[in-house]
């Protein structure tokens, strides 16, 4: 291709940034190369149109300044935050044009938001102003026969960088800082200090366990969370719900019982799943946690039990298949749950049976019935 050096080239990065991360430095720094771009816009959405963020735009607009402070050639722009209400992107890039009139402008997508394009509020208004450019993950593609449909809809083309980011998953970044453990292997040390200080991420159910729990148990307790935020996403359970369950899940996994008074165990509970029952009361009436569904999602979240809710099935799940555990058989399940979810919650839950029964441990009566509920379908 050509390369005219008299047209200025720039190119357009947005997302949430919540928190940016050494991925989307990488990113920027193979975009800047490979698009031979004079300048990039880095973008934090105000309010994005498809999900709410949990952290304020000037937090996230100071994030991403410091996460990009060494690449000269970046801009963090708050175009979207001082226009405020819903960050629709043909707007943004409307914007930019005019503020780059004679540029030839790159808006650099993901594989995800690519393939949504033909959803995006005005589209056509986006490709008349700029060229889309594709950055995916390692192992993303897009559909058989995306290309031509994109080429017949719109009358342009896209193009595809020659860049393979790390998958990355702000969700885990996010539960590590809340848990006081570090993130420094995904973002950089100014930016975490800058979090710290400001208790971004931080809420009382983070505050209580990160006290409460040792380190190999606040690891898993991440794994947790990053794992039922995913499945949260997928099921249709509501994300924020599915974050404080599994970050108090275990929340009572090294409490003992006595130091209770007014909470009562009922009967012919096993020890191994004494803990959950404890969280449960924790959780209402130490934490004040009023949703019923959190409290049972925590009360059984290793008992399972029969017409569980969609909550308390991904946590049950998240449990077993988070990125930490190590066991036989976890692979096969973390694959059956990807391909199917409820396939695989029915293959968590009769492993976890059987793997009872098989080393001889106490069996509580609520696993039994869901396992004949959900199993043997009785």
């Amino acid at each position: 291709m050509c390369d005219n050096r008299s047209v200025k080239r720039v190119g357009i990065f947005g997302g949430t940034f919540d928190p940016a991360h050494n991925e989307h430095v990488n990113l920027a720094k193979s975009a800047i190369e490979e698009l031979s771009l004079d300048s990039l816009y880095v973008v934090p959405t105000f309010i994005p149109p498809h999900k709410k963020s949990l952290t304020p735009a000037a937090d996230r607009l100071a994030m991403a300044k410091i996460a990009f402070f060494d690449l000269k050639k970046v801009t963090v722009s708050d175009v979207e935050i001082k226009r405020e209400g819903k960050s629709y992107t043909y707007f943004t890039v409307e914007e930019i044009k005019k503020e780059n009139k004679d540029a030839e402008l790159f808006l650099l997508v993901g594989t995800d938001m690519l393939c949504d394009f033909f959803t995006w509020k005005n589209p056509e208004r986006i490709l008349l102003n700029c060229t889309l450019v594709c950055a995916g993950r390692k192992g993303e593609t897009v559909p058989d026969g995306f290309r031509e449909e994109f080429i017949k809809r719109f009358g342009k083309d896209y193009r595809t960088l020659n860049f393979s980011g790390k998958e990355v998953s702000s969700t885990k970044i996010r539960a590590l800082i809340s848990l006081g453990l570090s993130a420094s292997e995904y973002i950089p040390k100014a930016e975490e200090e800058y979090i710290k200080e400001q208790g971004l991420y931080s809420d009382k159910y983070s505050d209580y366990v990160k006290e409460k729990l040792p380190e190999k148990r606040k690891i898993h307790t991440v794994g947790v969370i990053e794992s039922a935020v995913k499945l949260a996403k997928r099921v249709g359970v509501d994300v924020e719900k599915a974050r404080i369950t599994a970050t108090l899940h275990d929340c009572a996994k090294y409490e003992r019982k006595e130091d209770y008074p007014n909470f009562s165990m009922p009967e012919s509970v096993p020890p191994p799943v004494e803990h959950a029952f404890l969280g449960a009361y924790i959780a209402e009436h130490v934490l004040g946690v009023e949703d019923e569904e959190i409290i049972n999602a925590v009360r059984y979240h290793t008992s399972g039990r029969a017409k569980m809710t969609d909550l308390e099935k991904v946590i049950f799940v998240a449990d077993m298949i988070e990125e930490n555990r190590v066991y036989d058989g976890v692979e096969r399940l973390r694959e059956a749950v990807e391909k199917d979810f409820n396939s695989g919650f029915l293959l968590c839950l009769k492993e976890e049976t059987e793997h009872i029964i098989k080393k001889k441990g106490p069996i509580y009566e609520k696993t039994i019935e869901a396992f004949n509920y959900y199993v043997k379908g009785e």
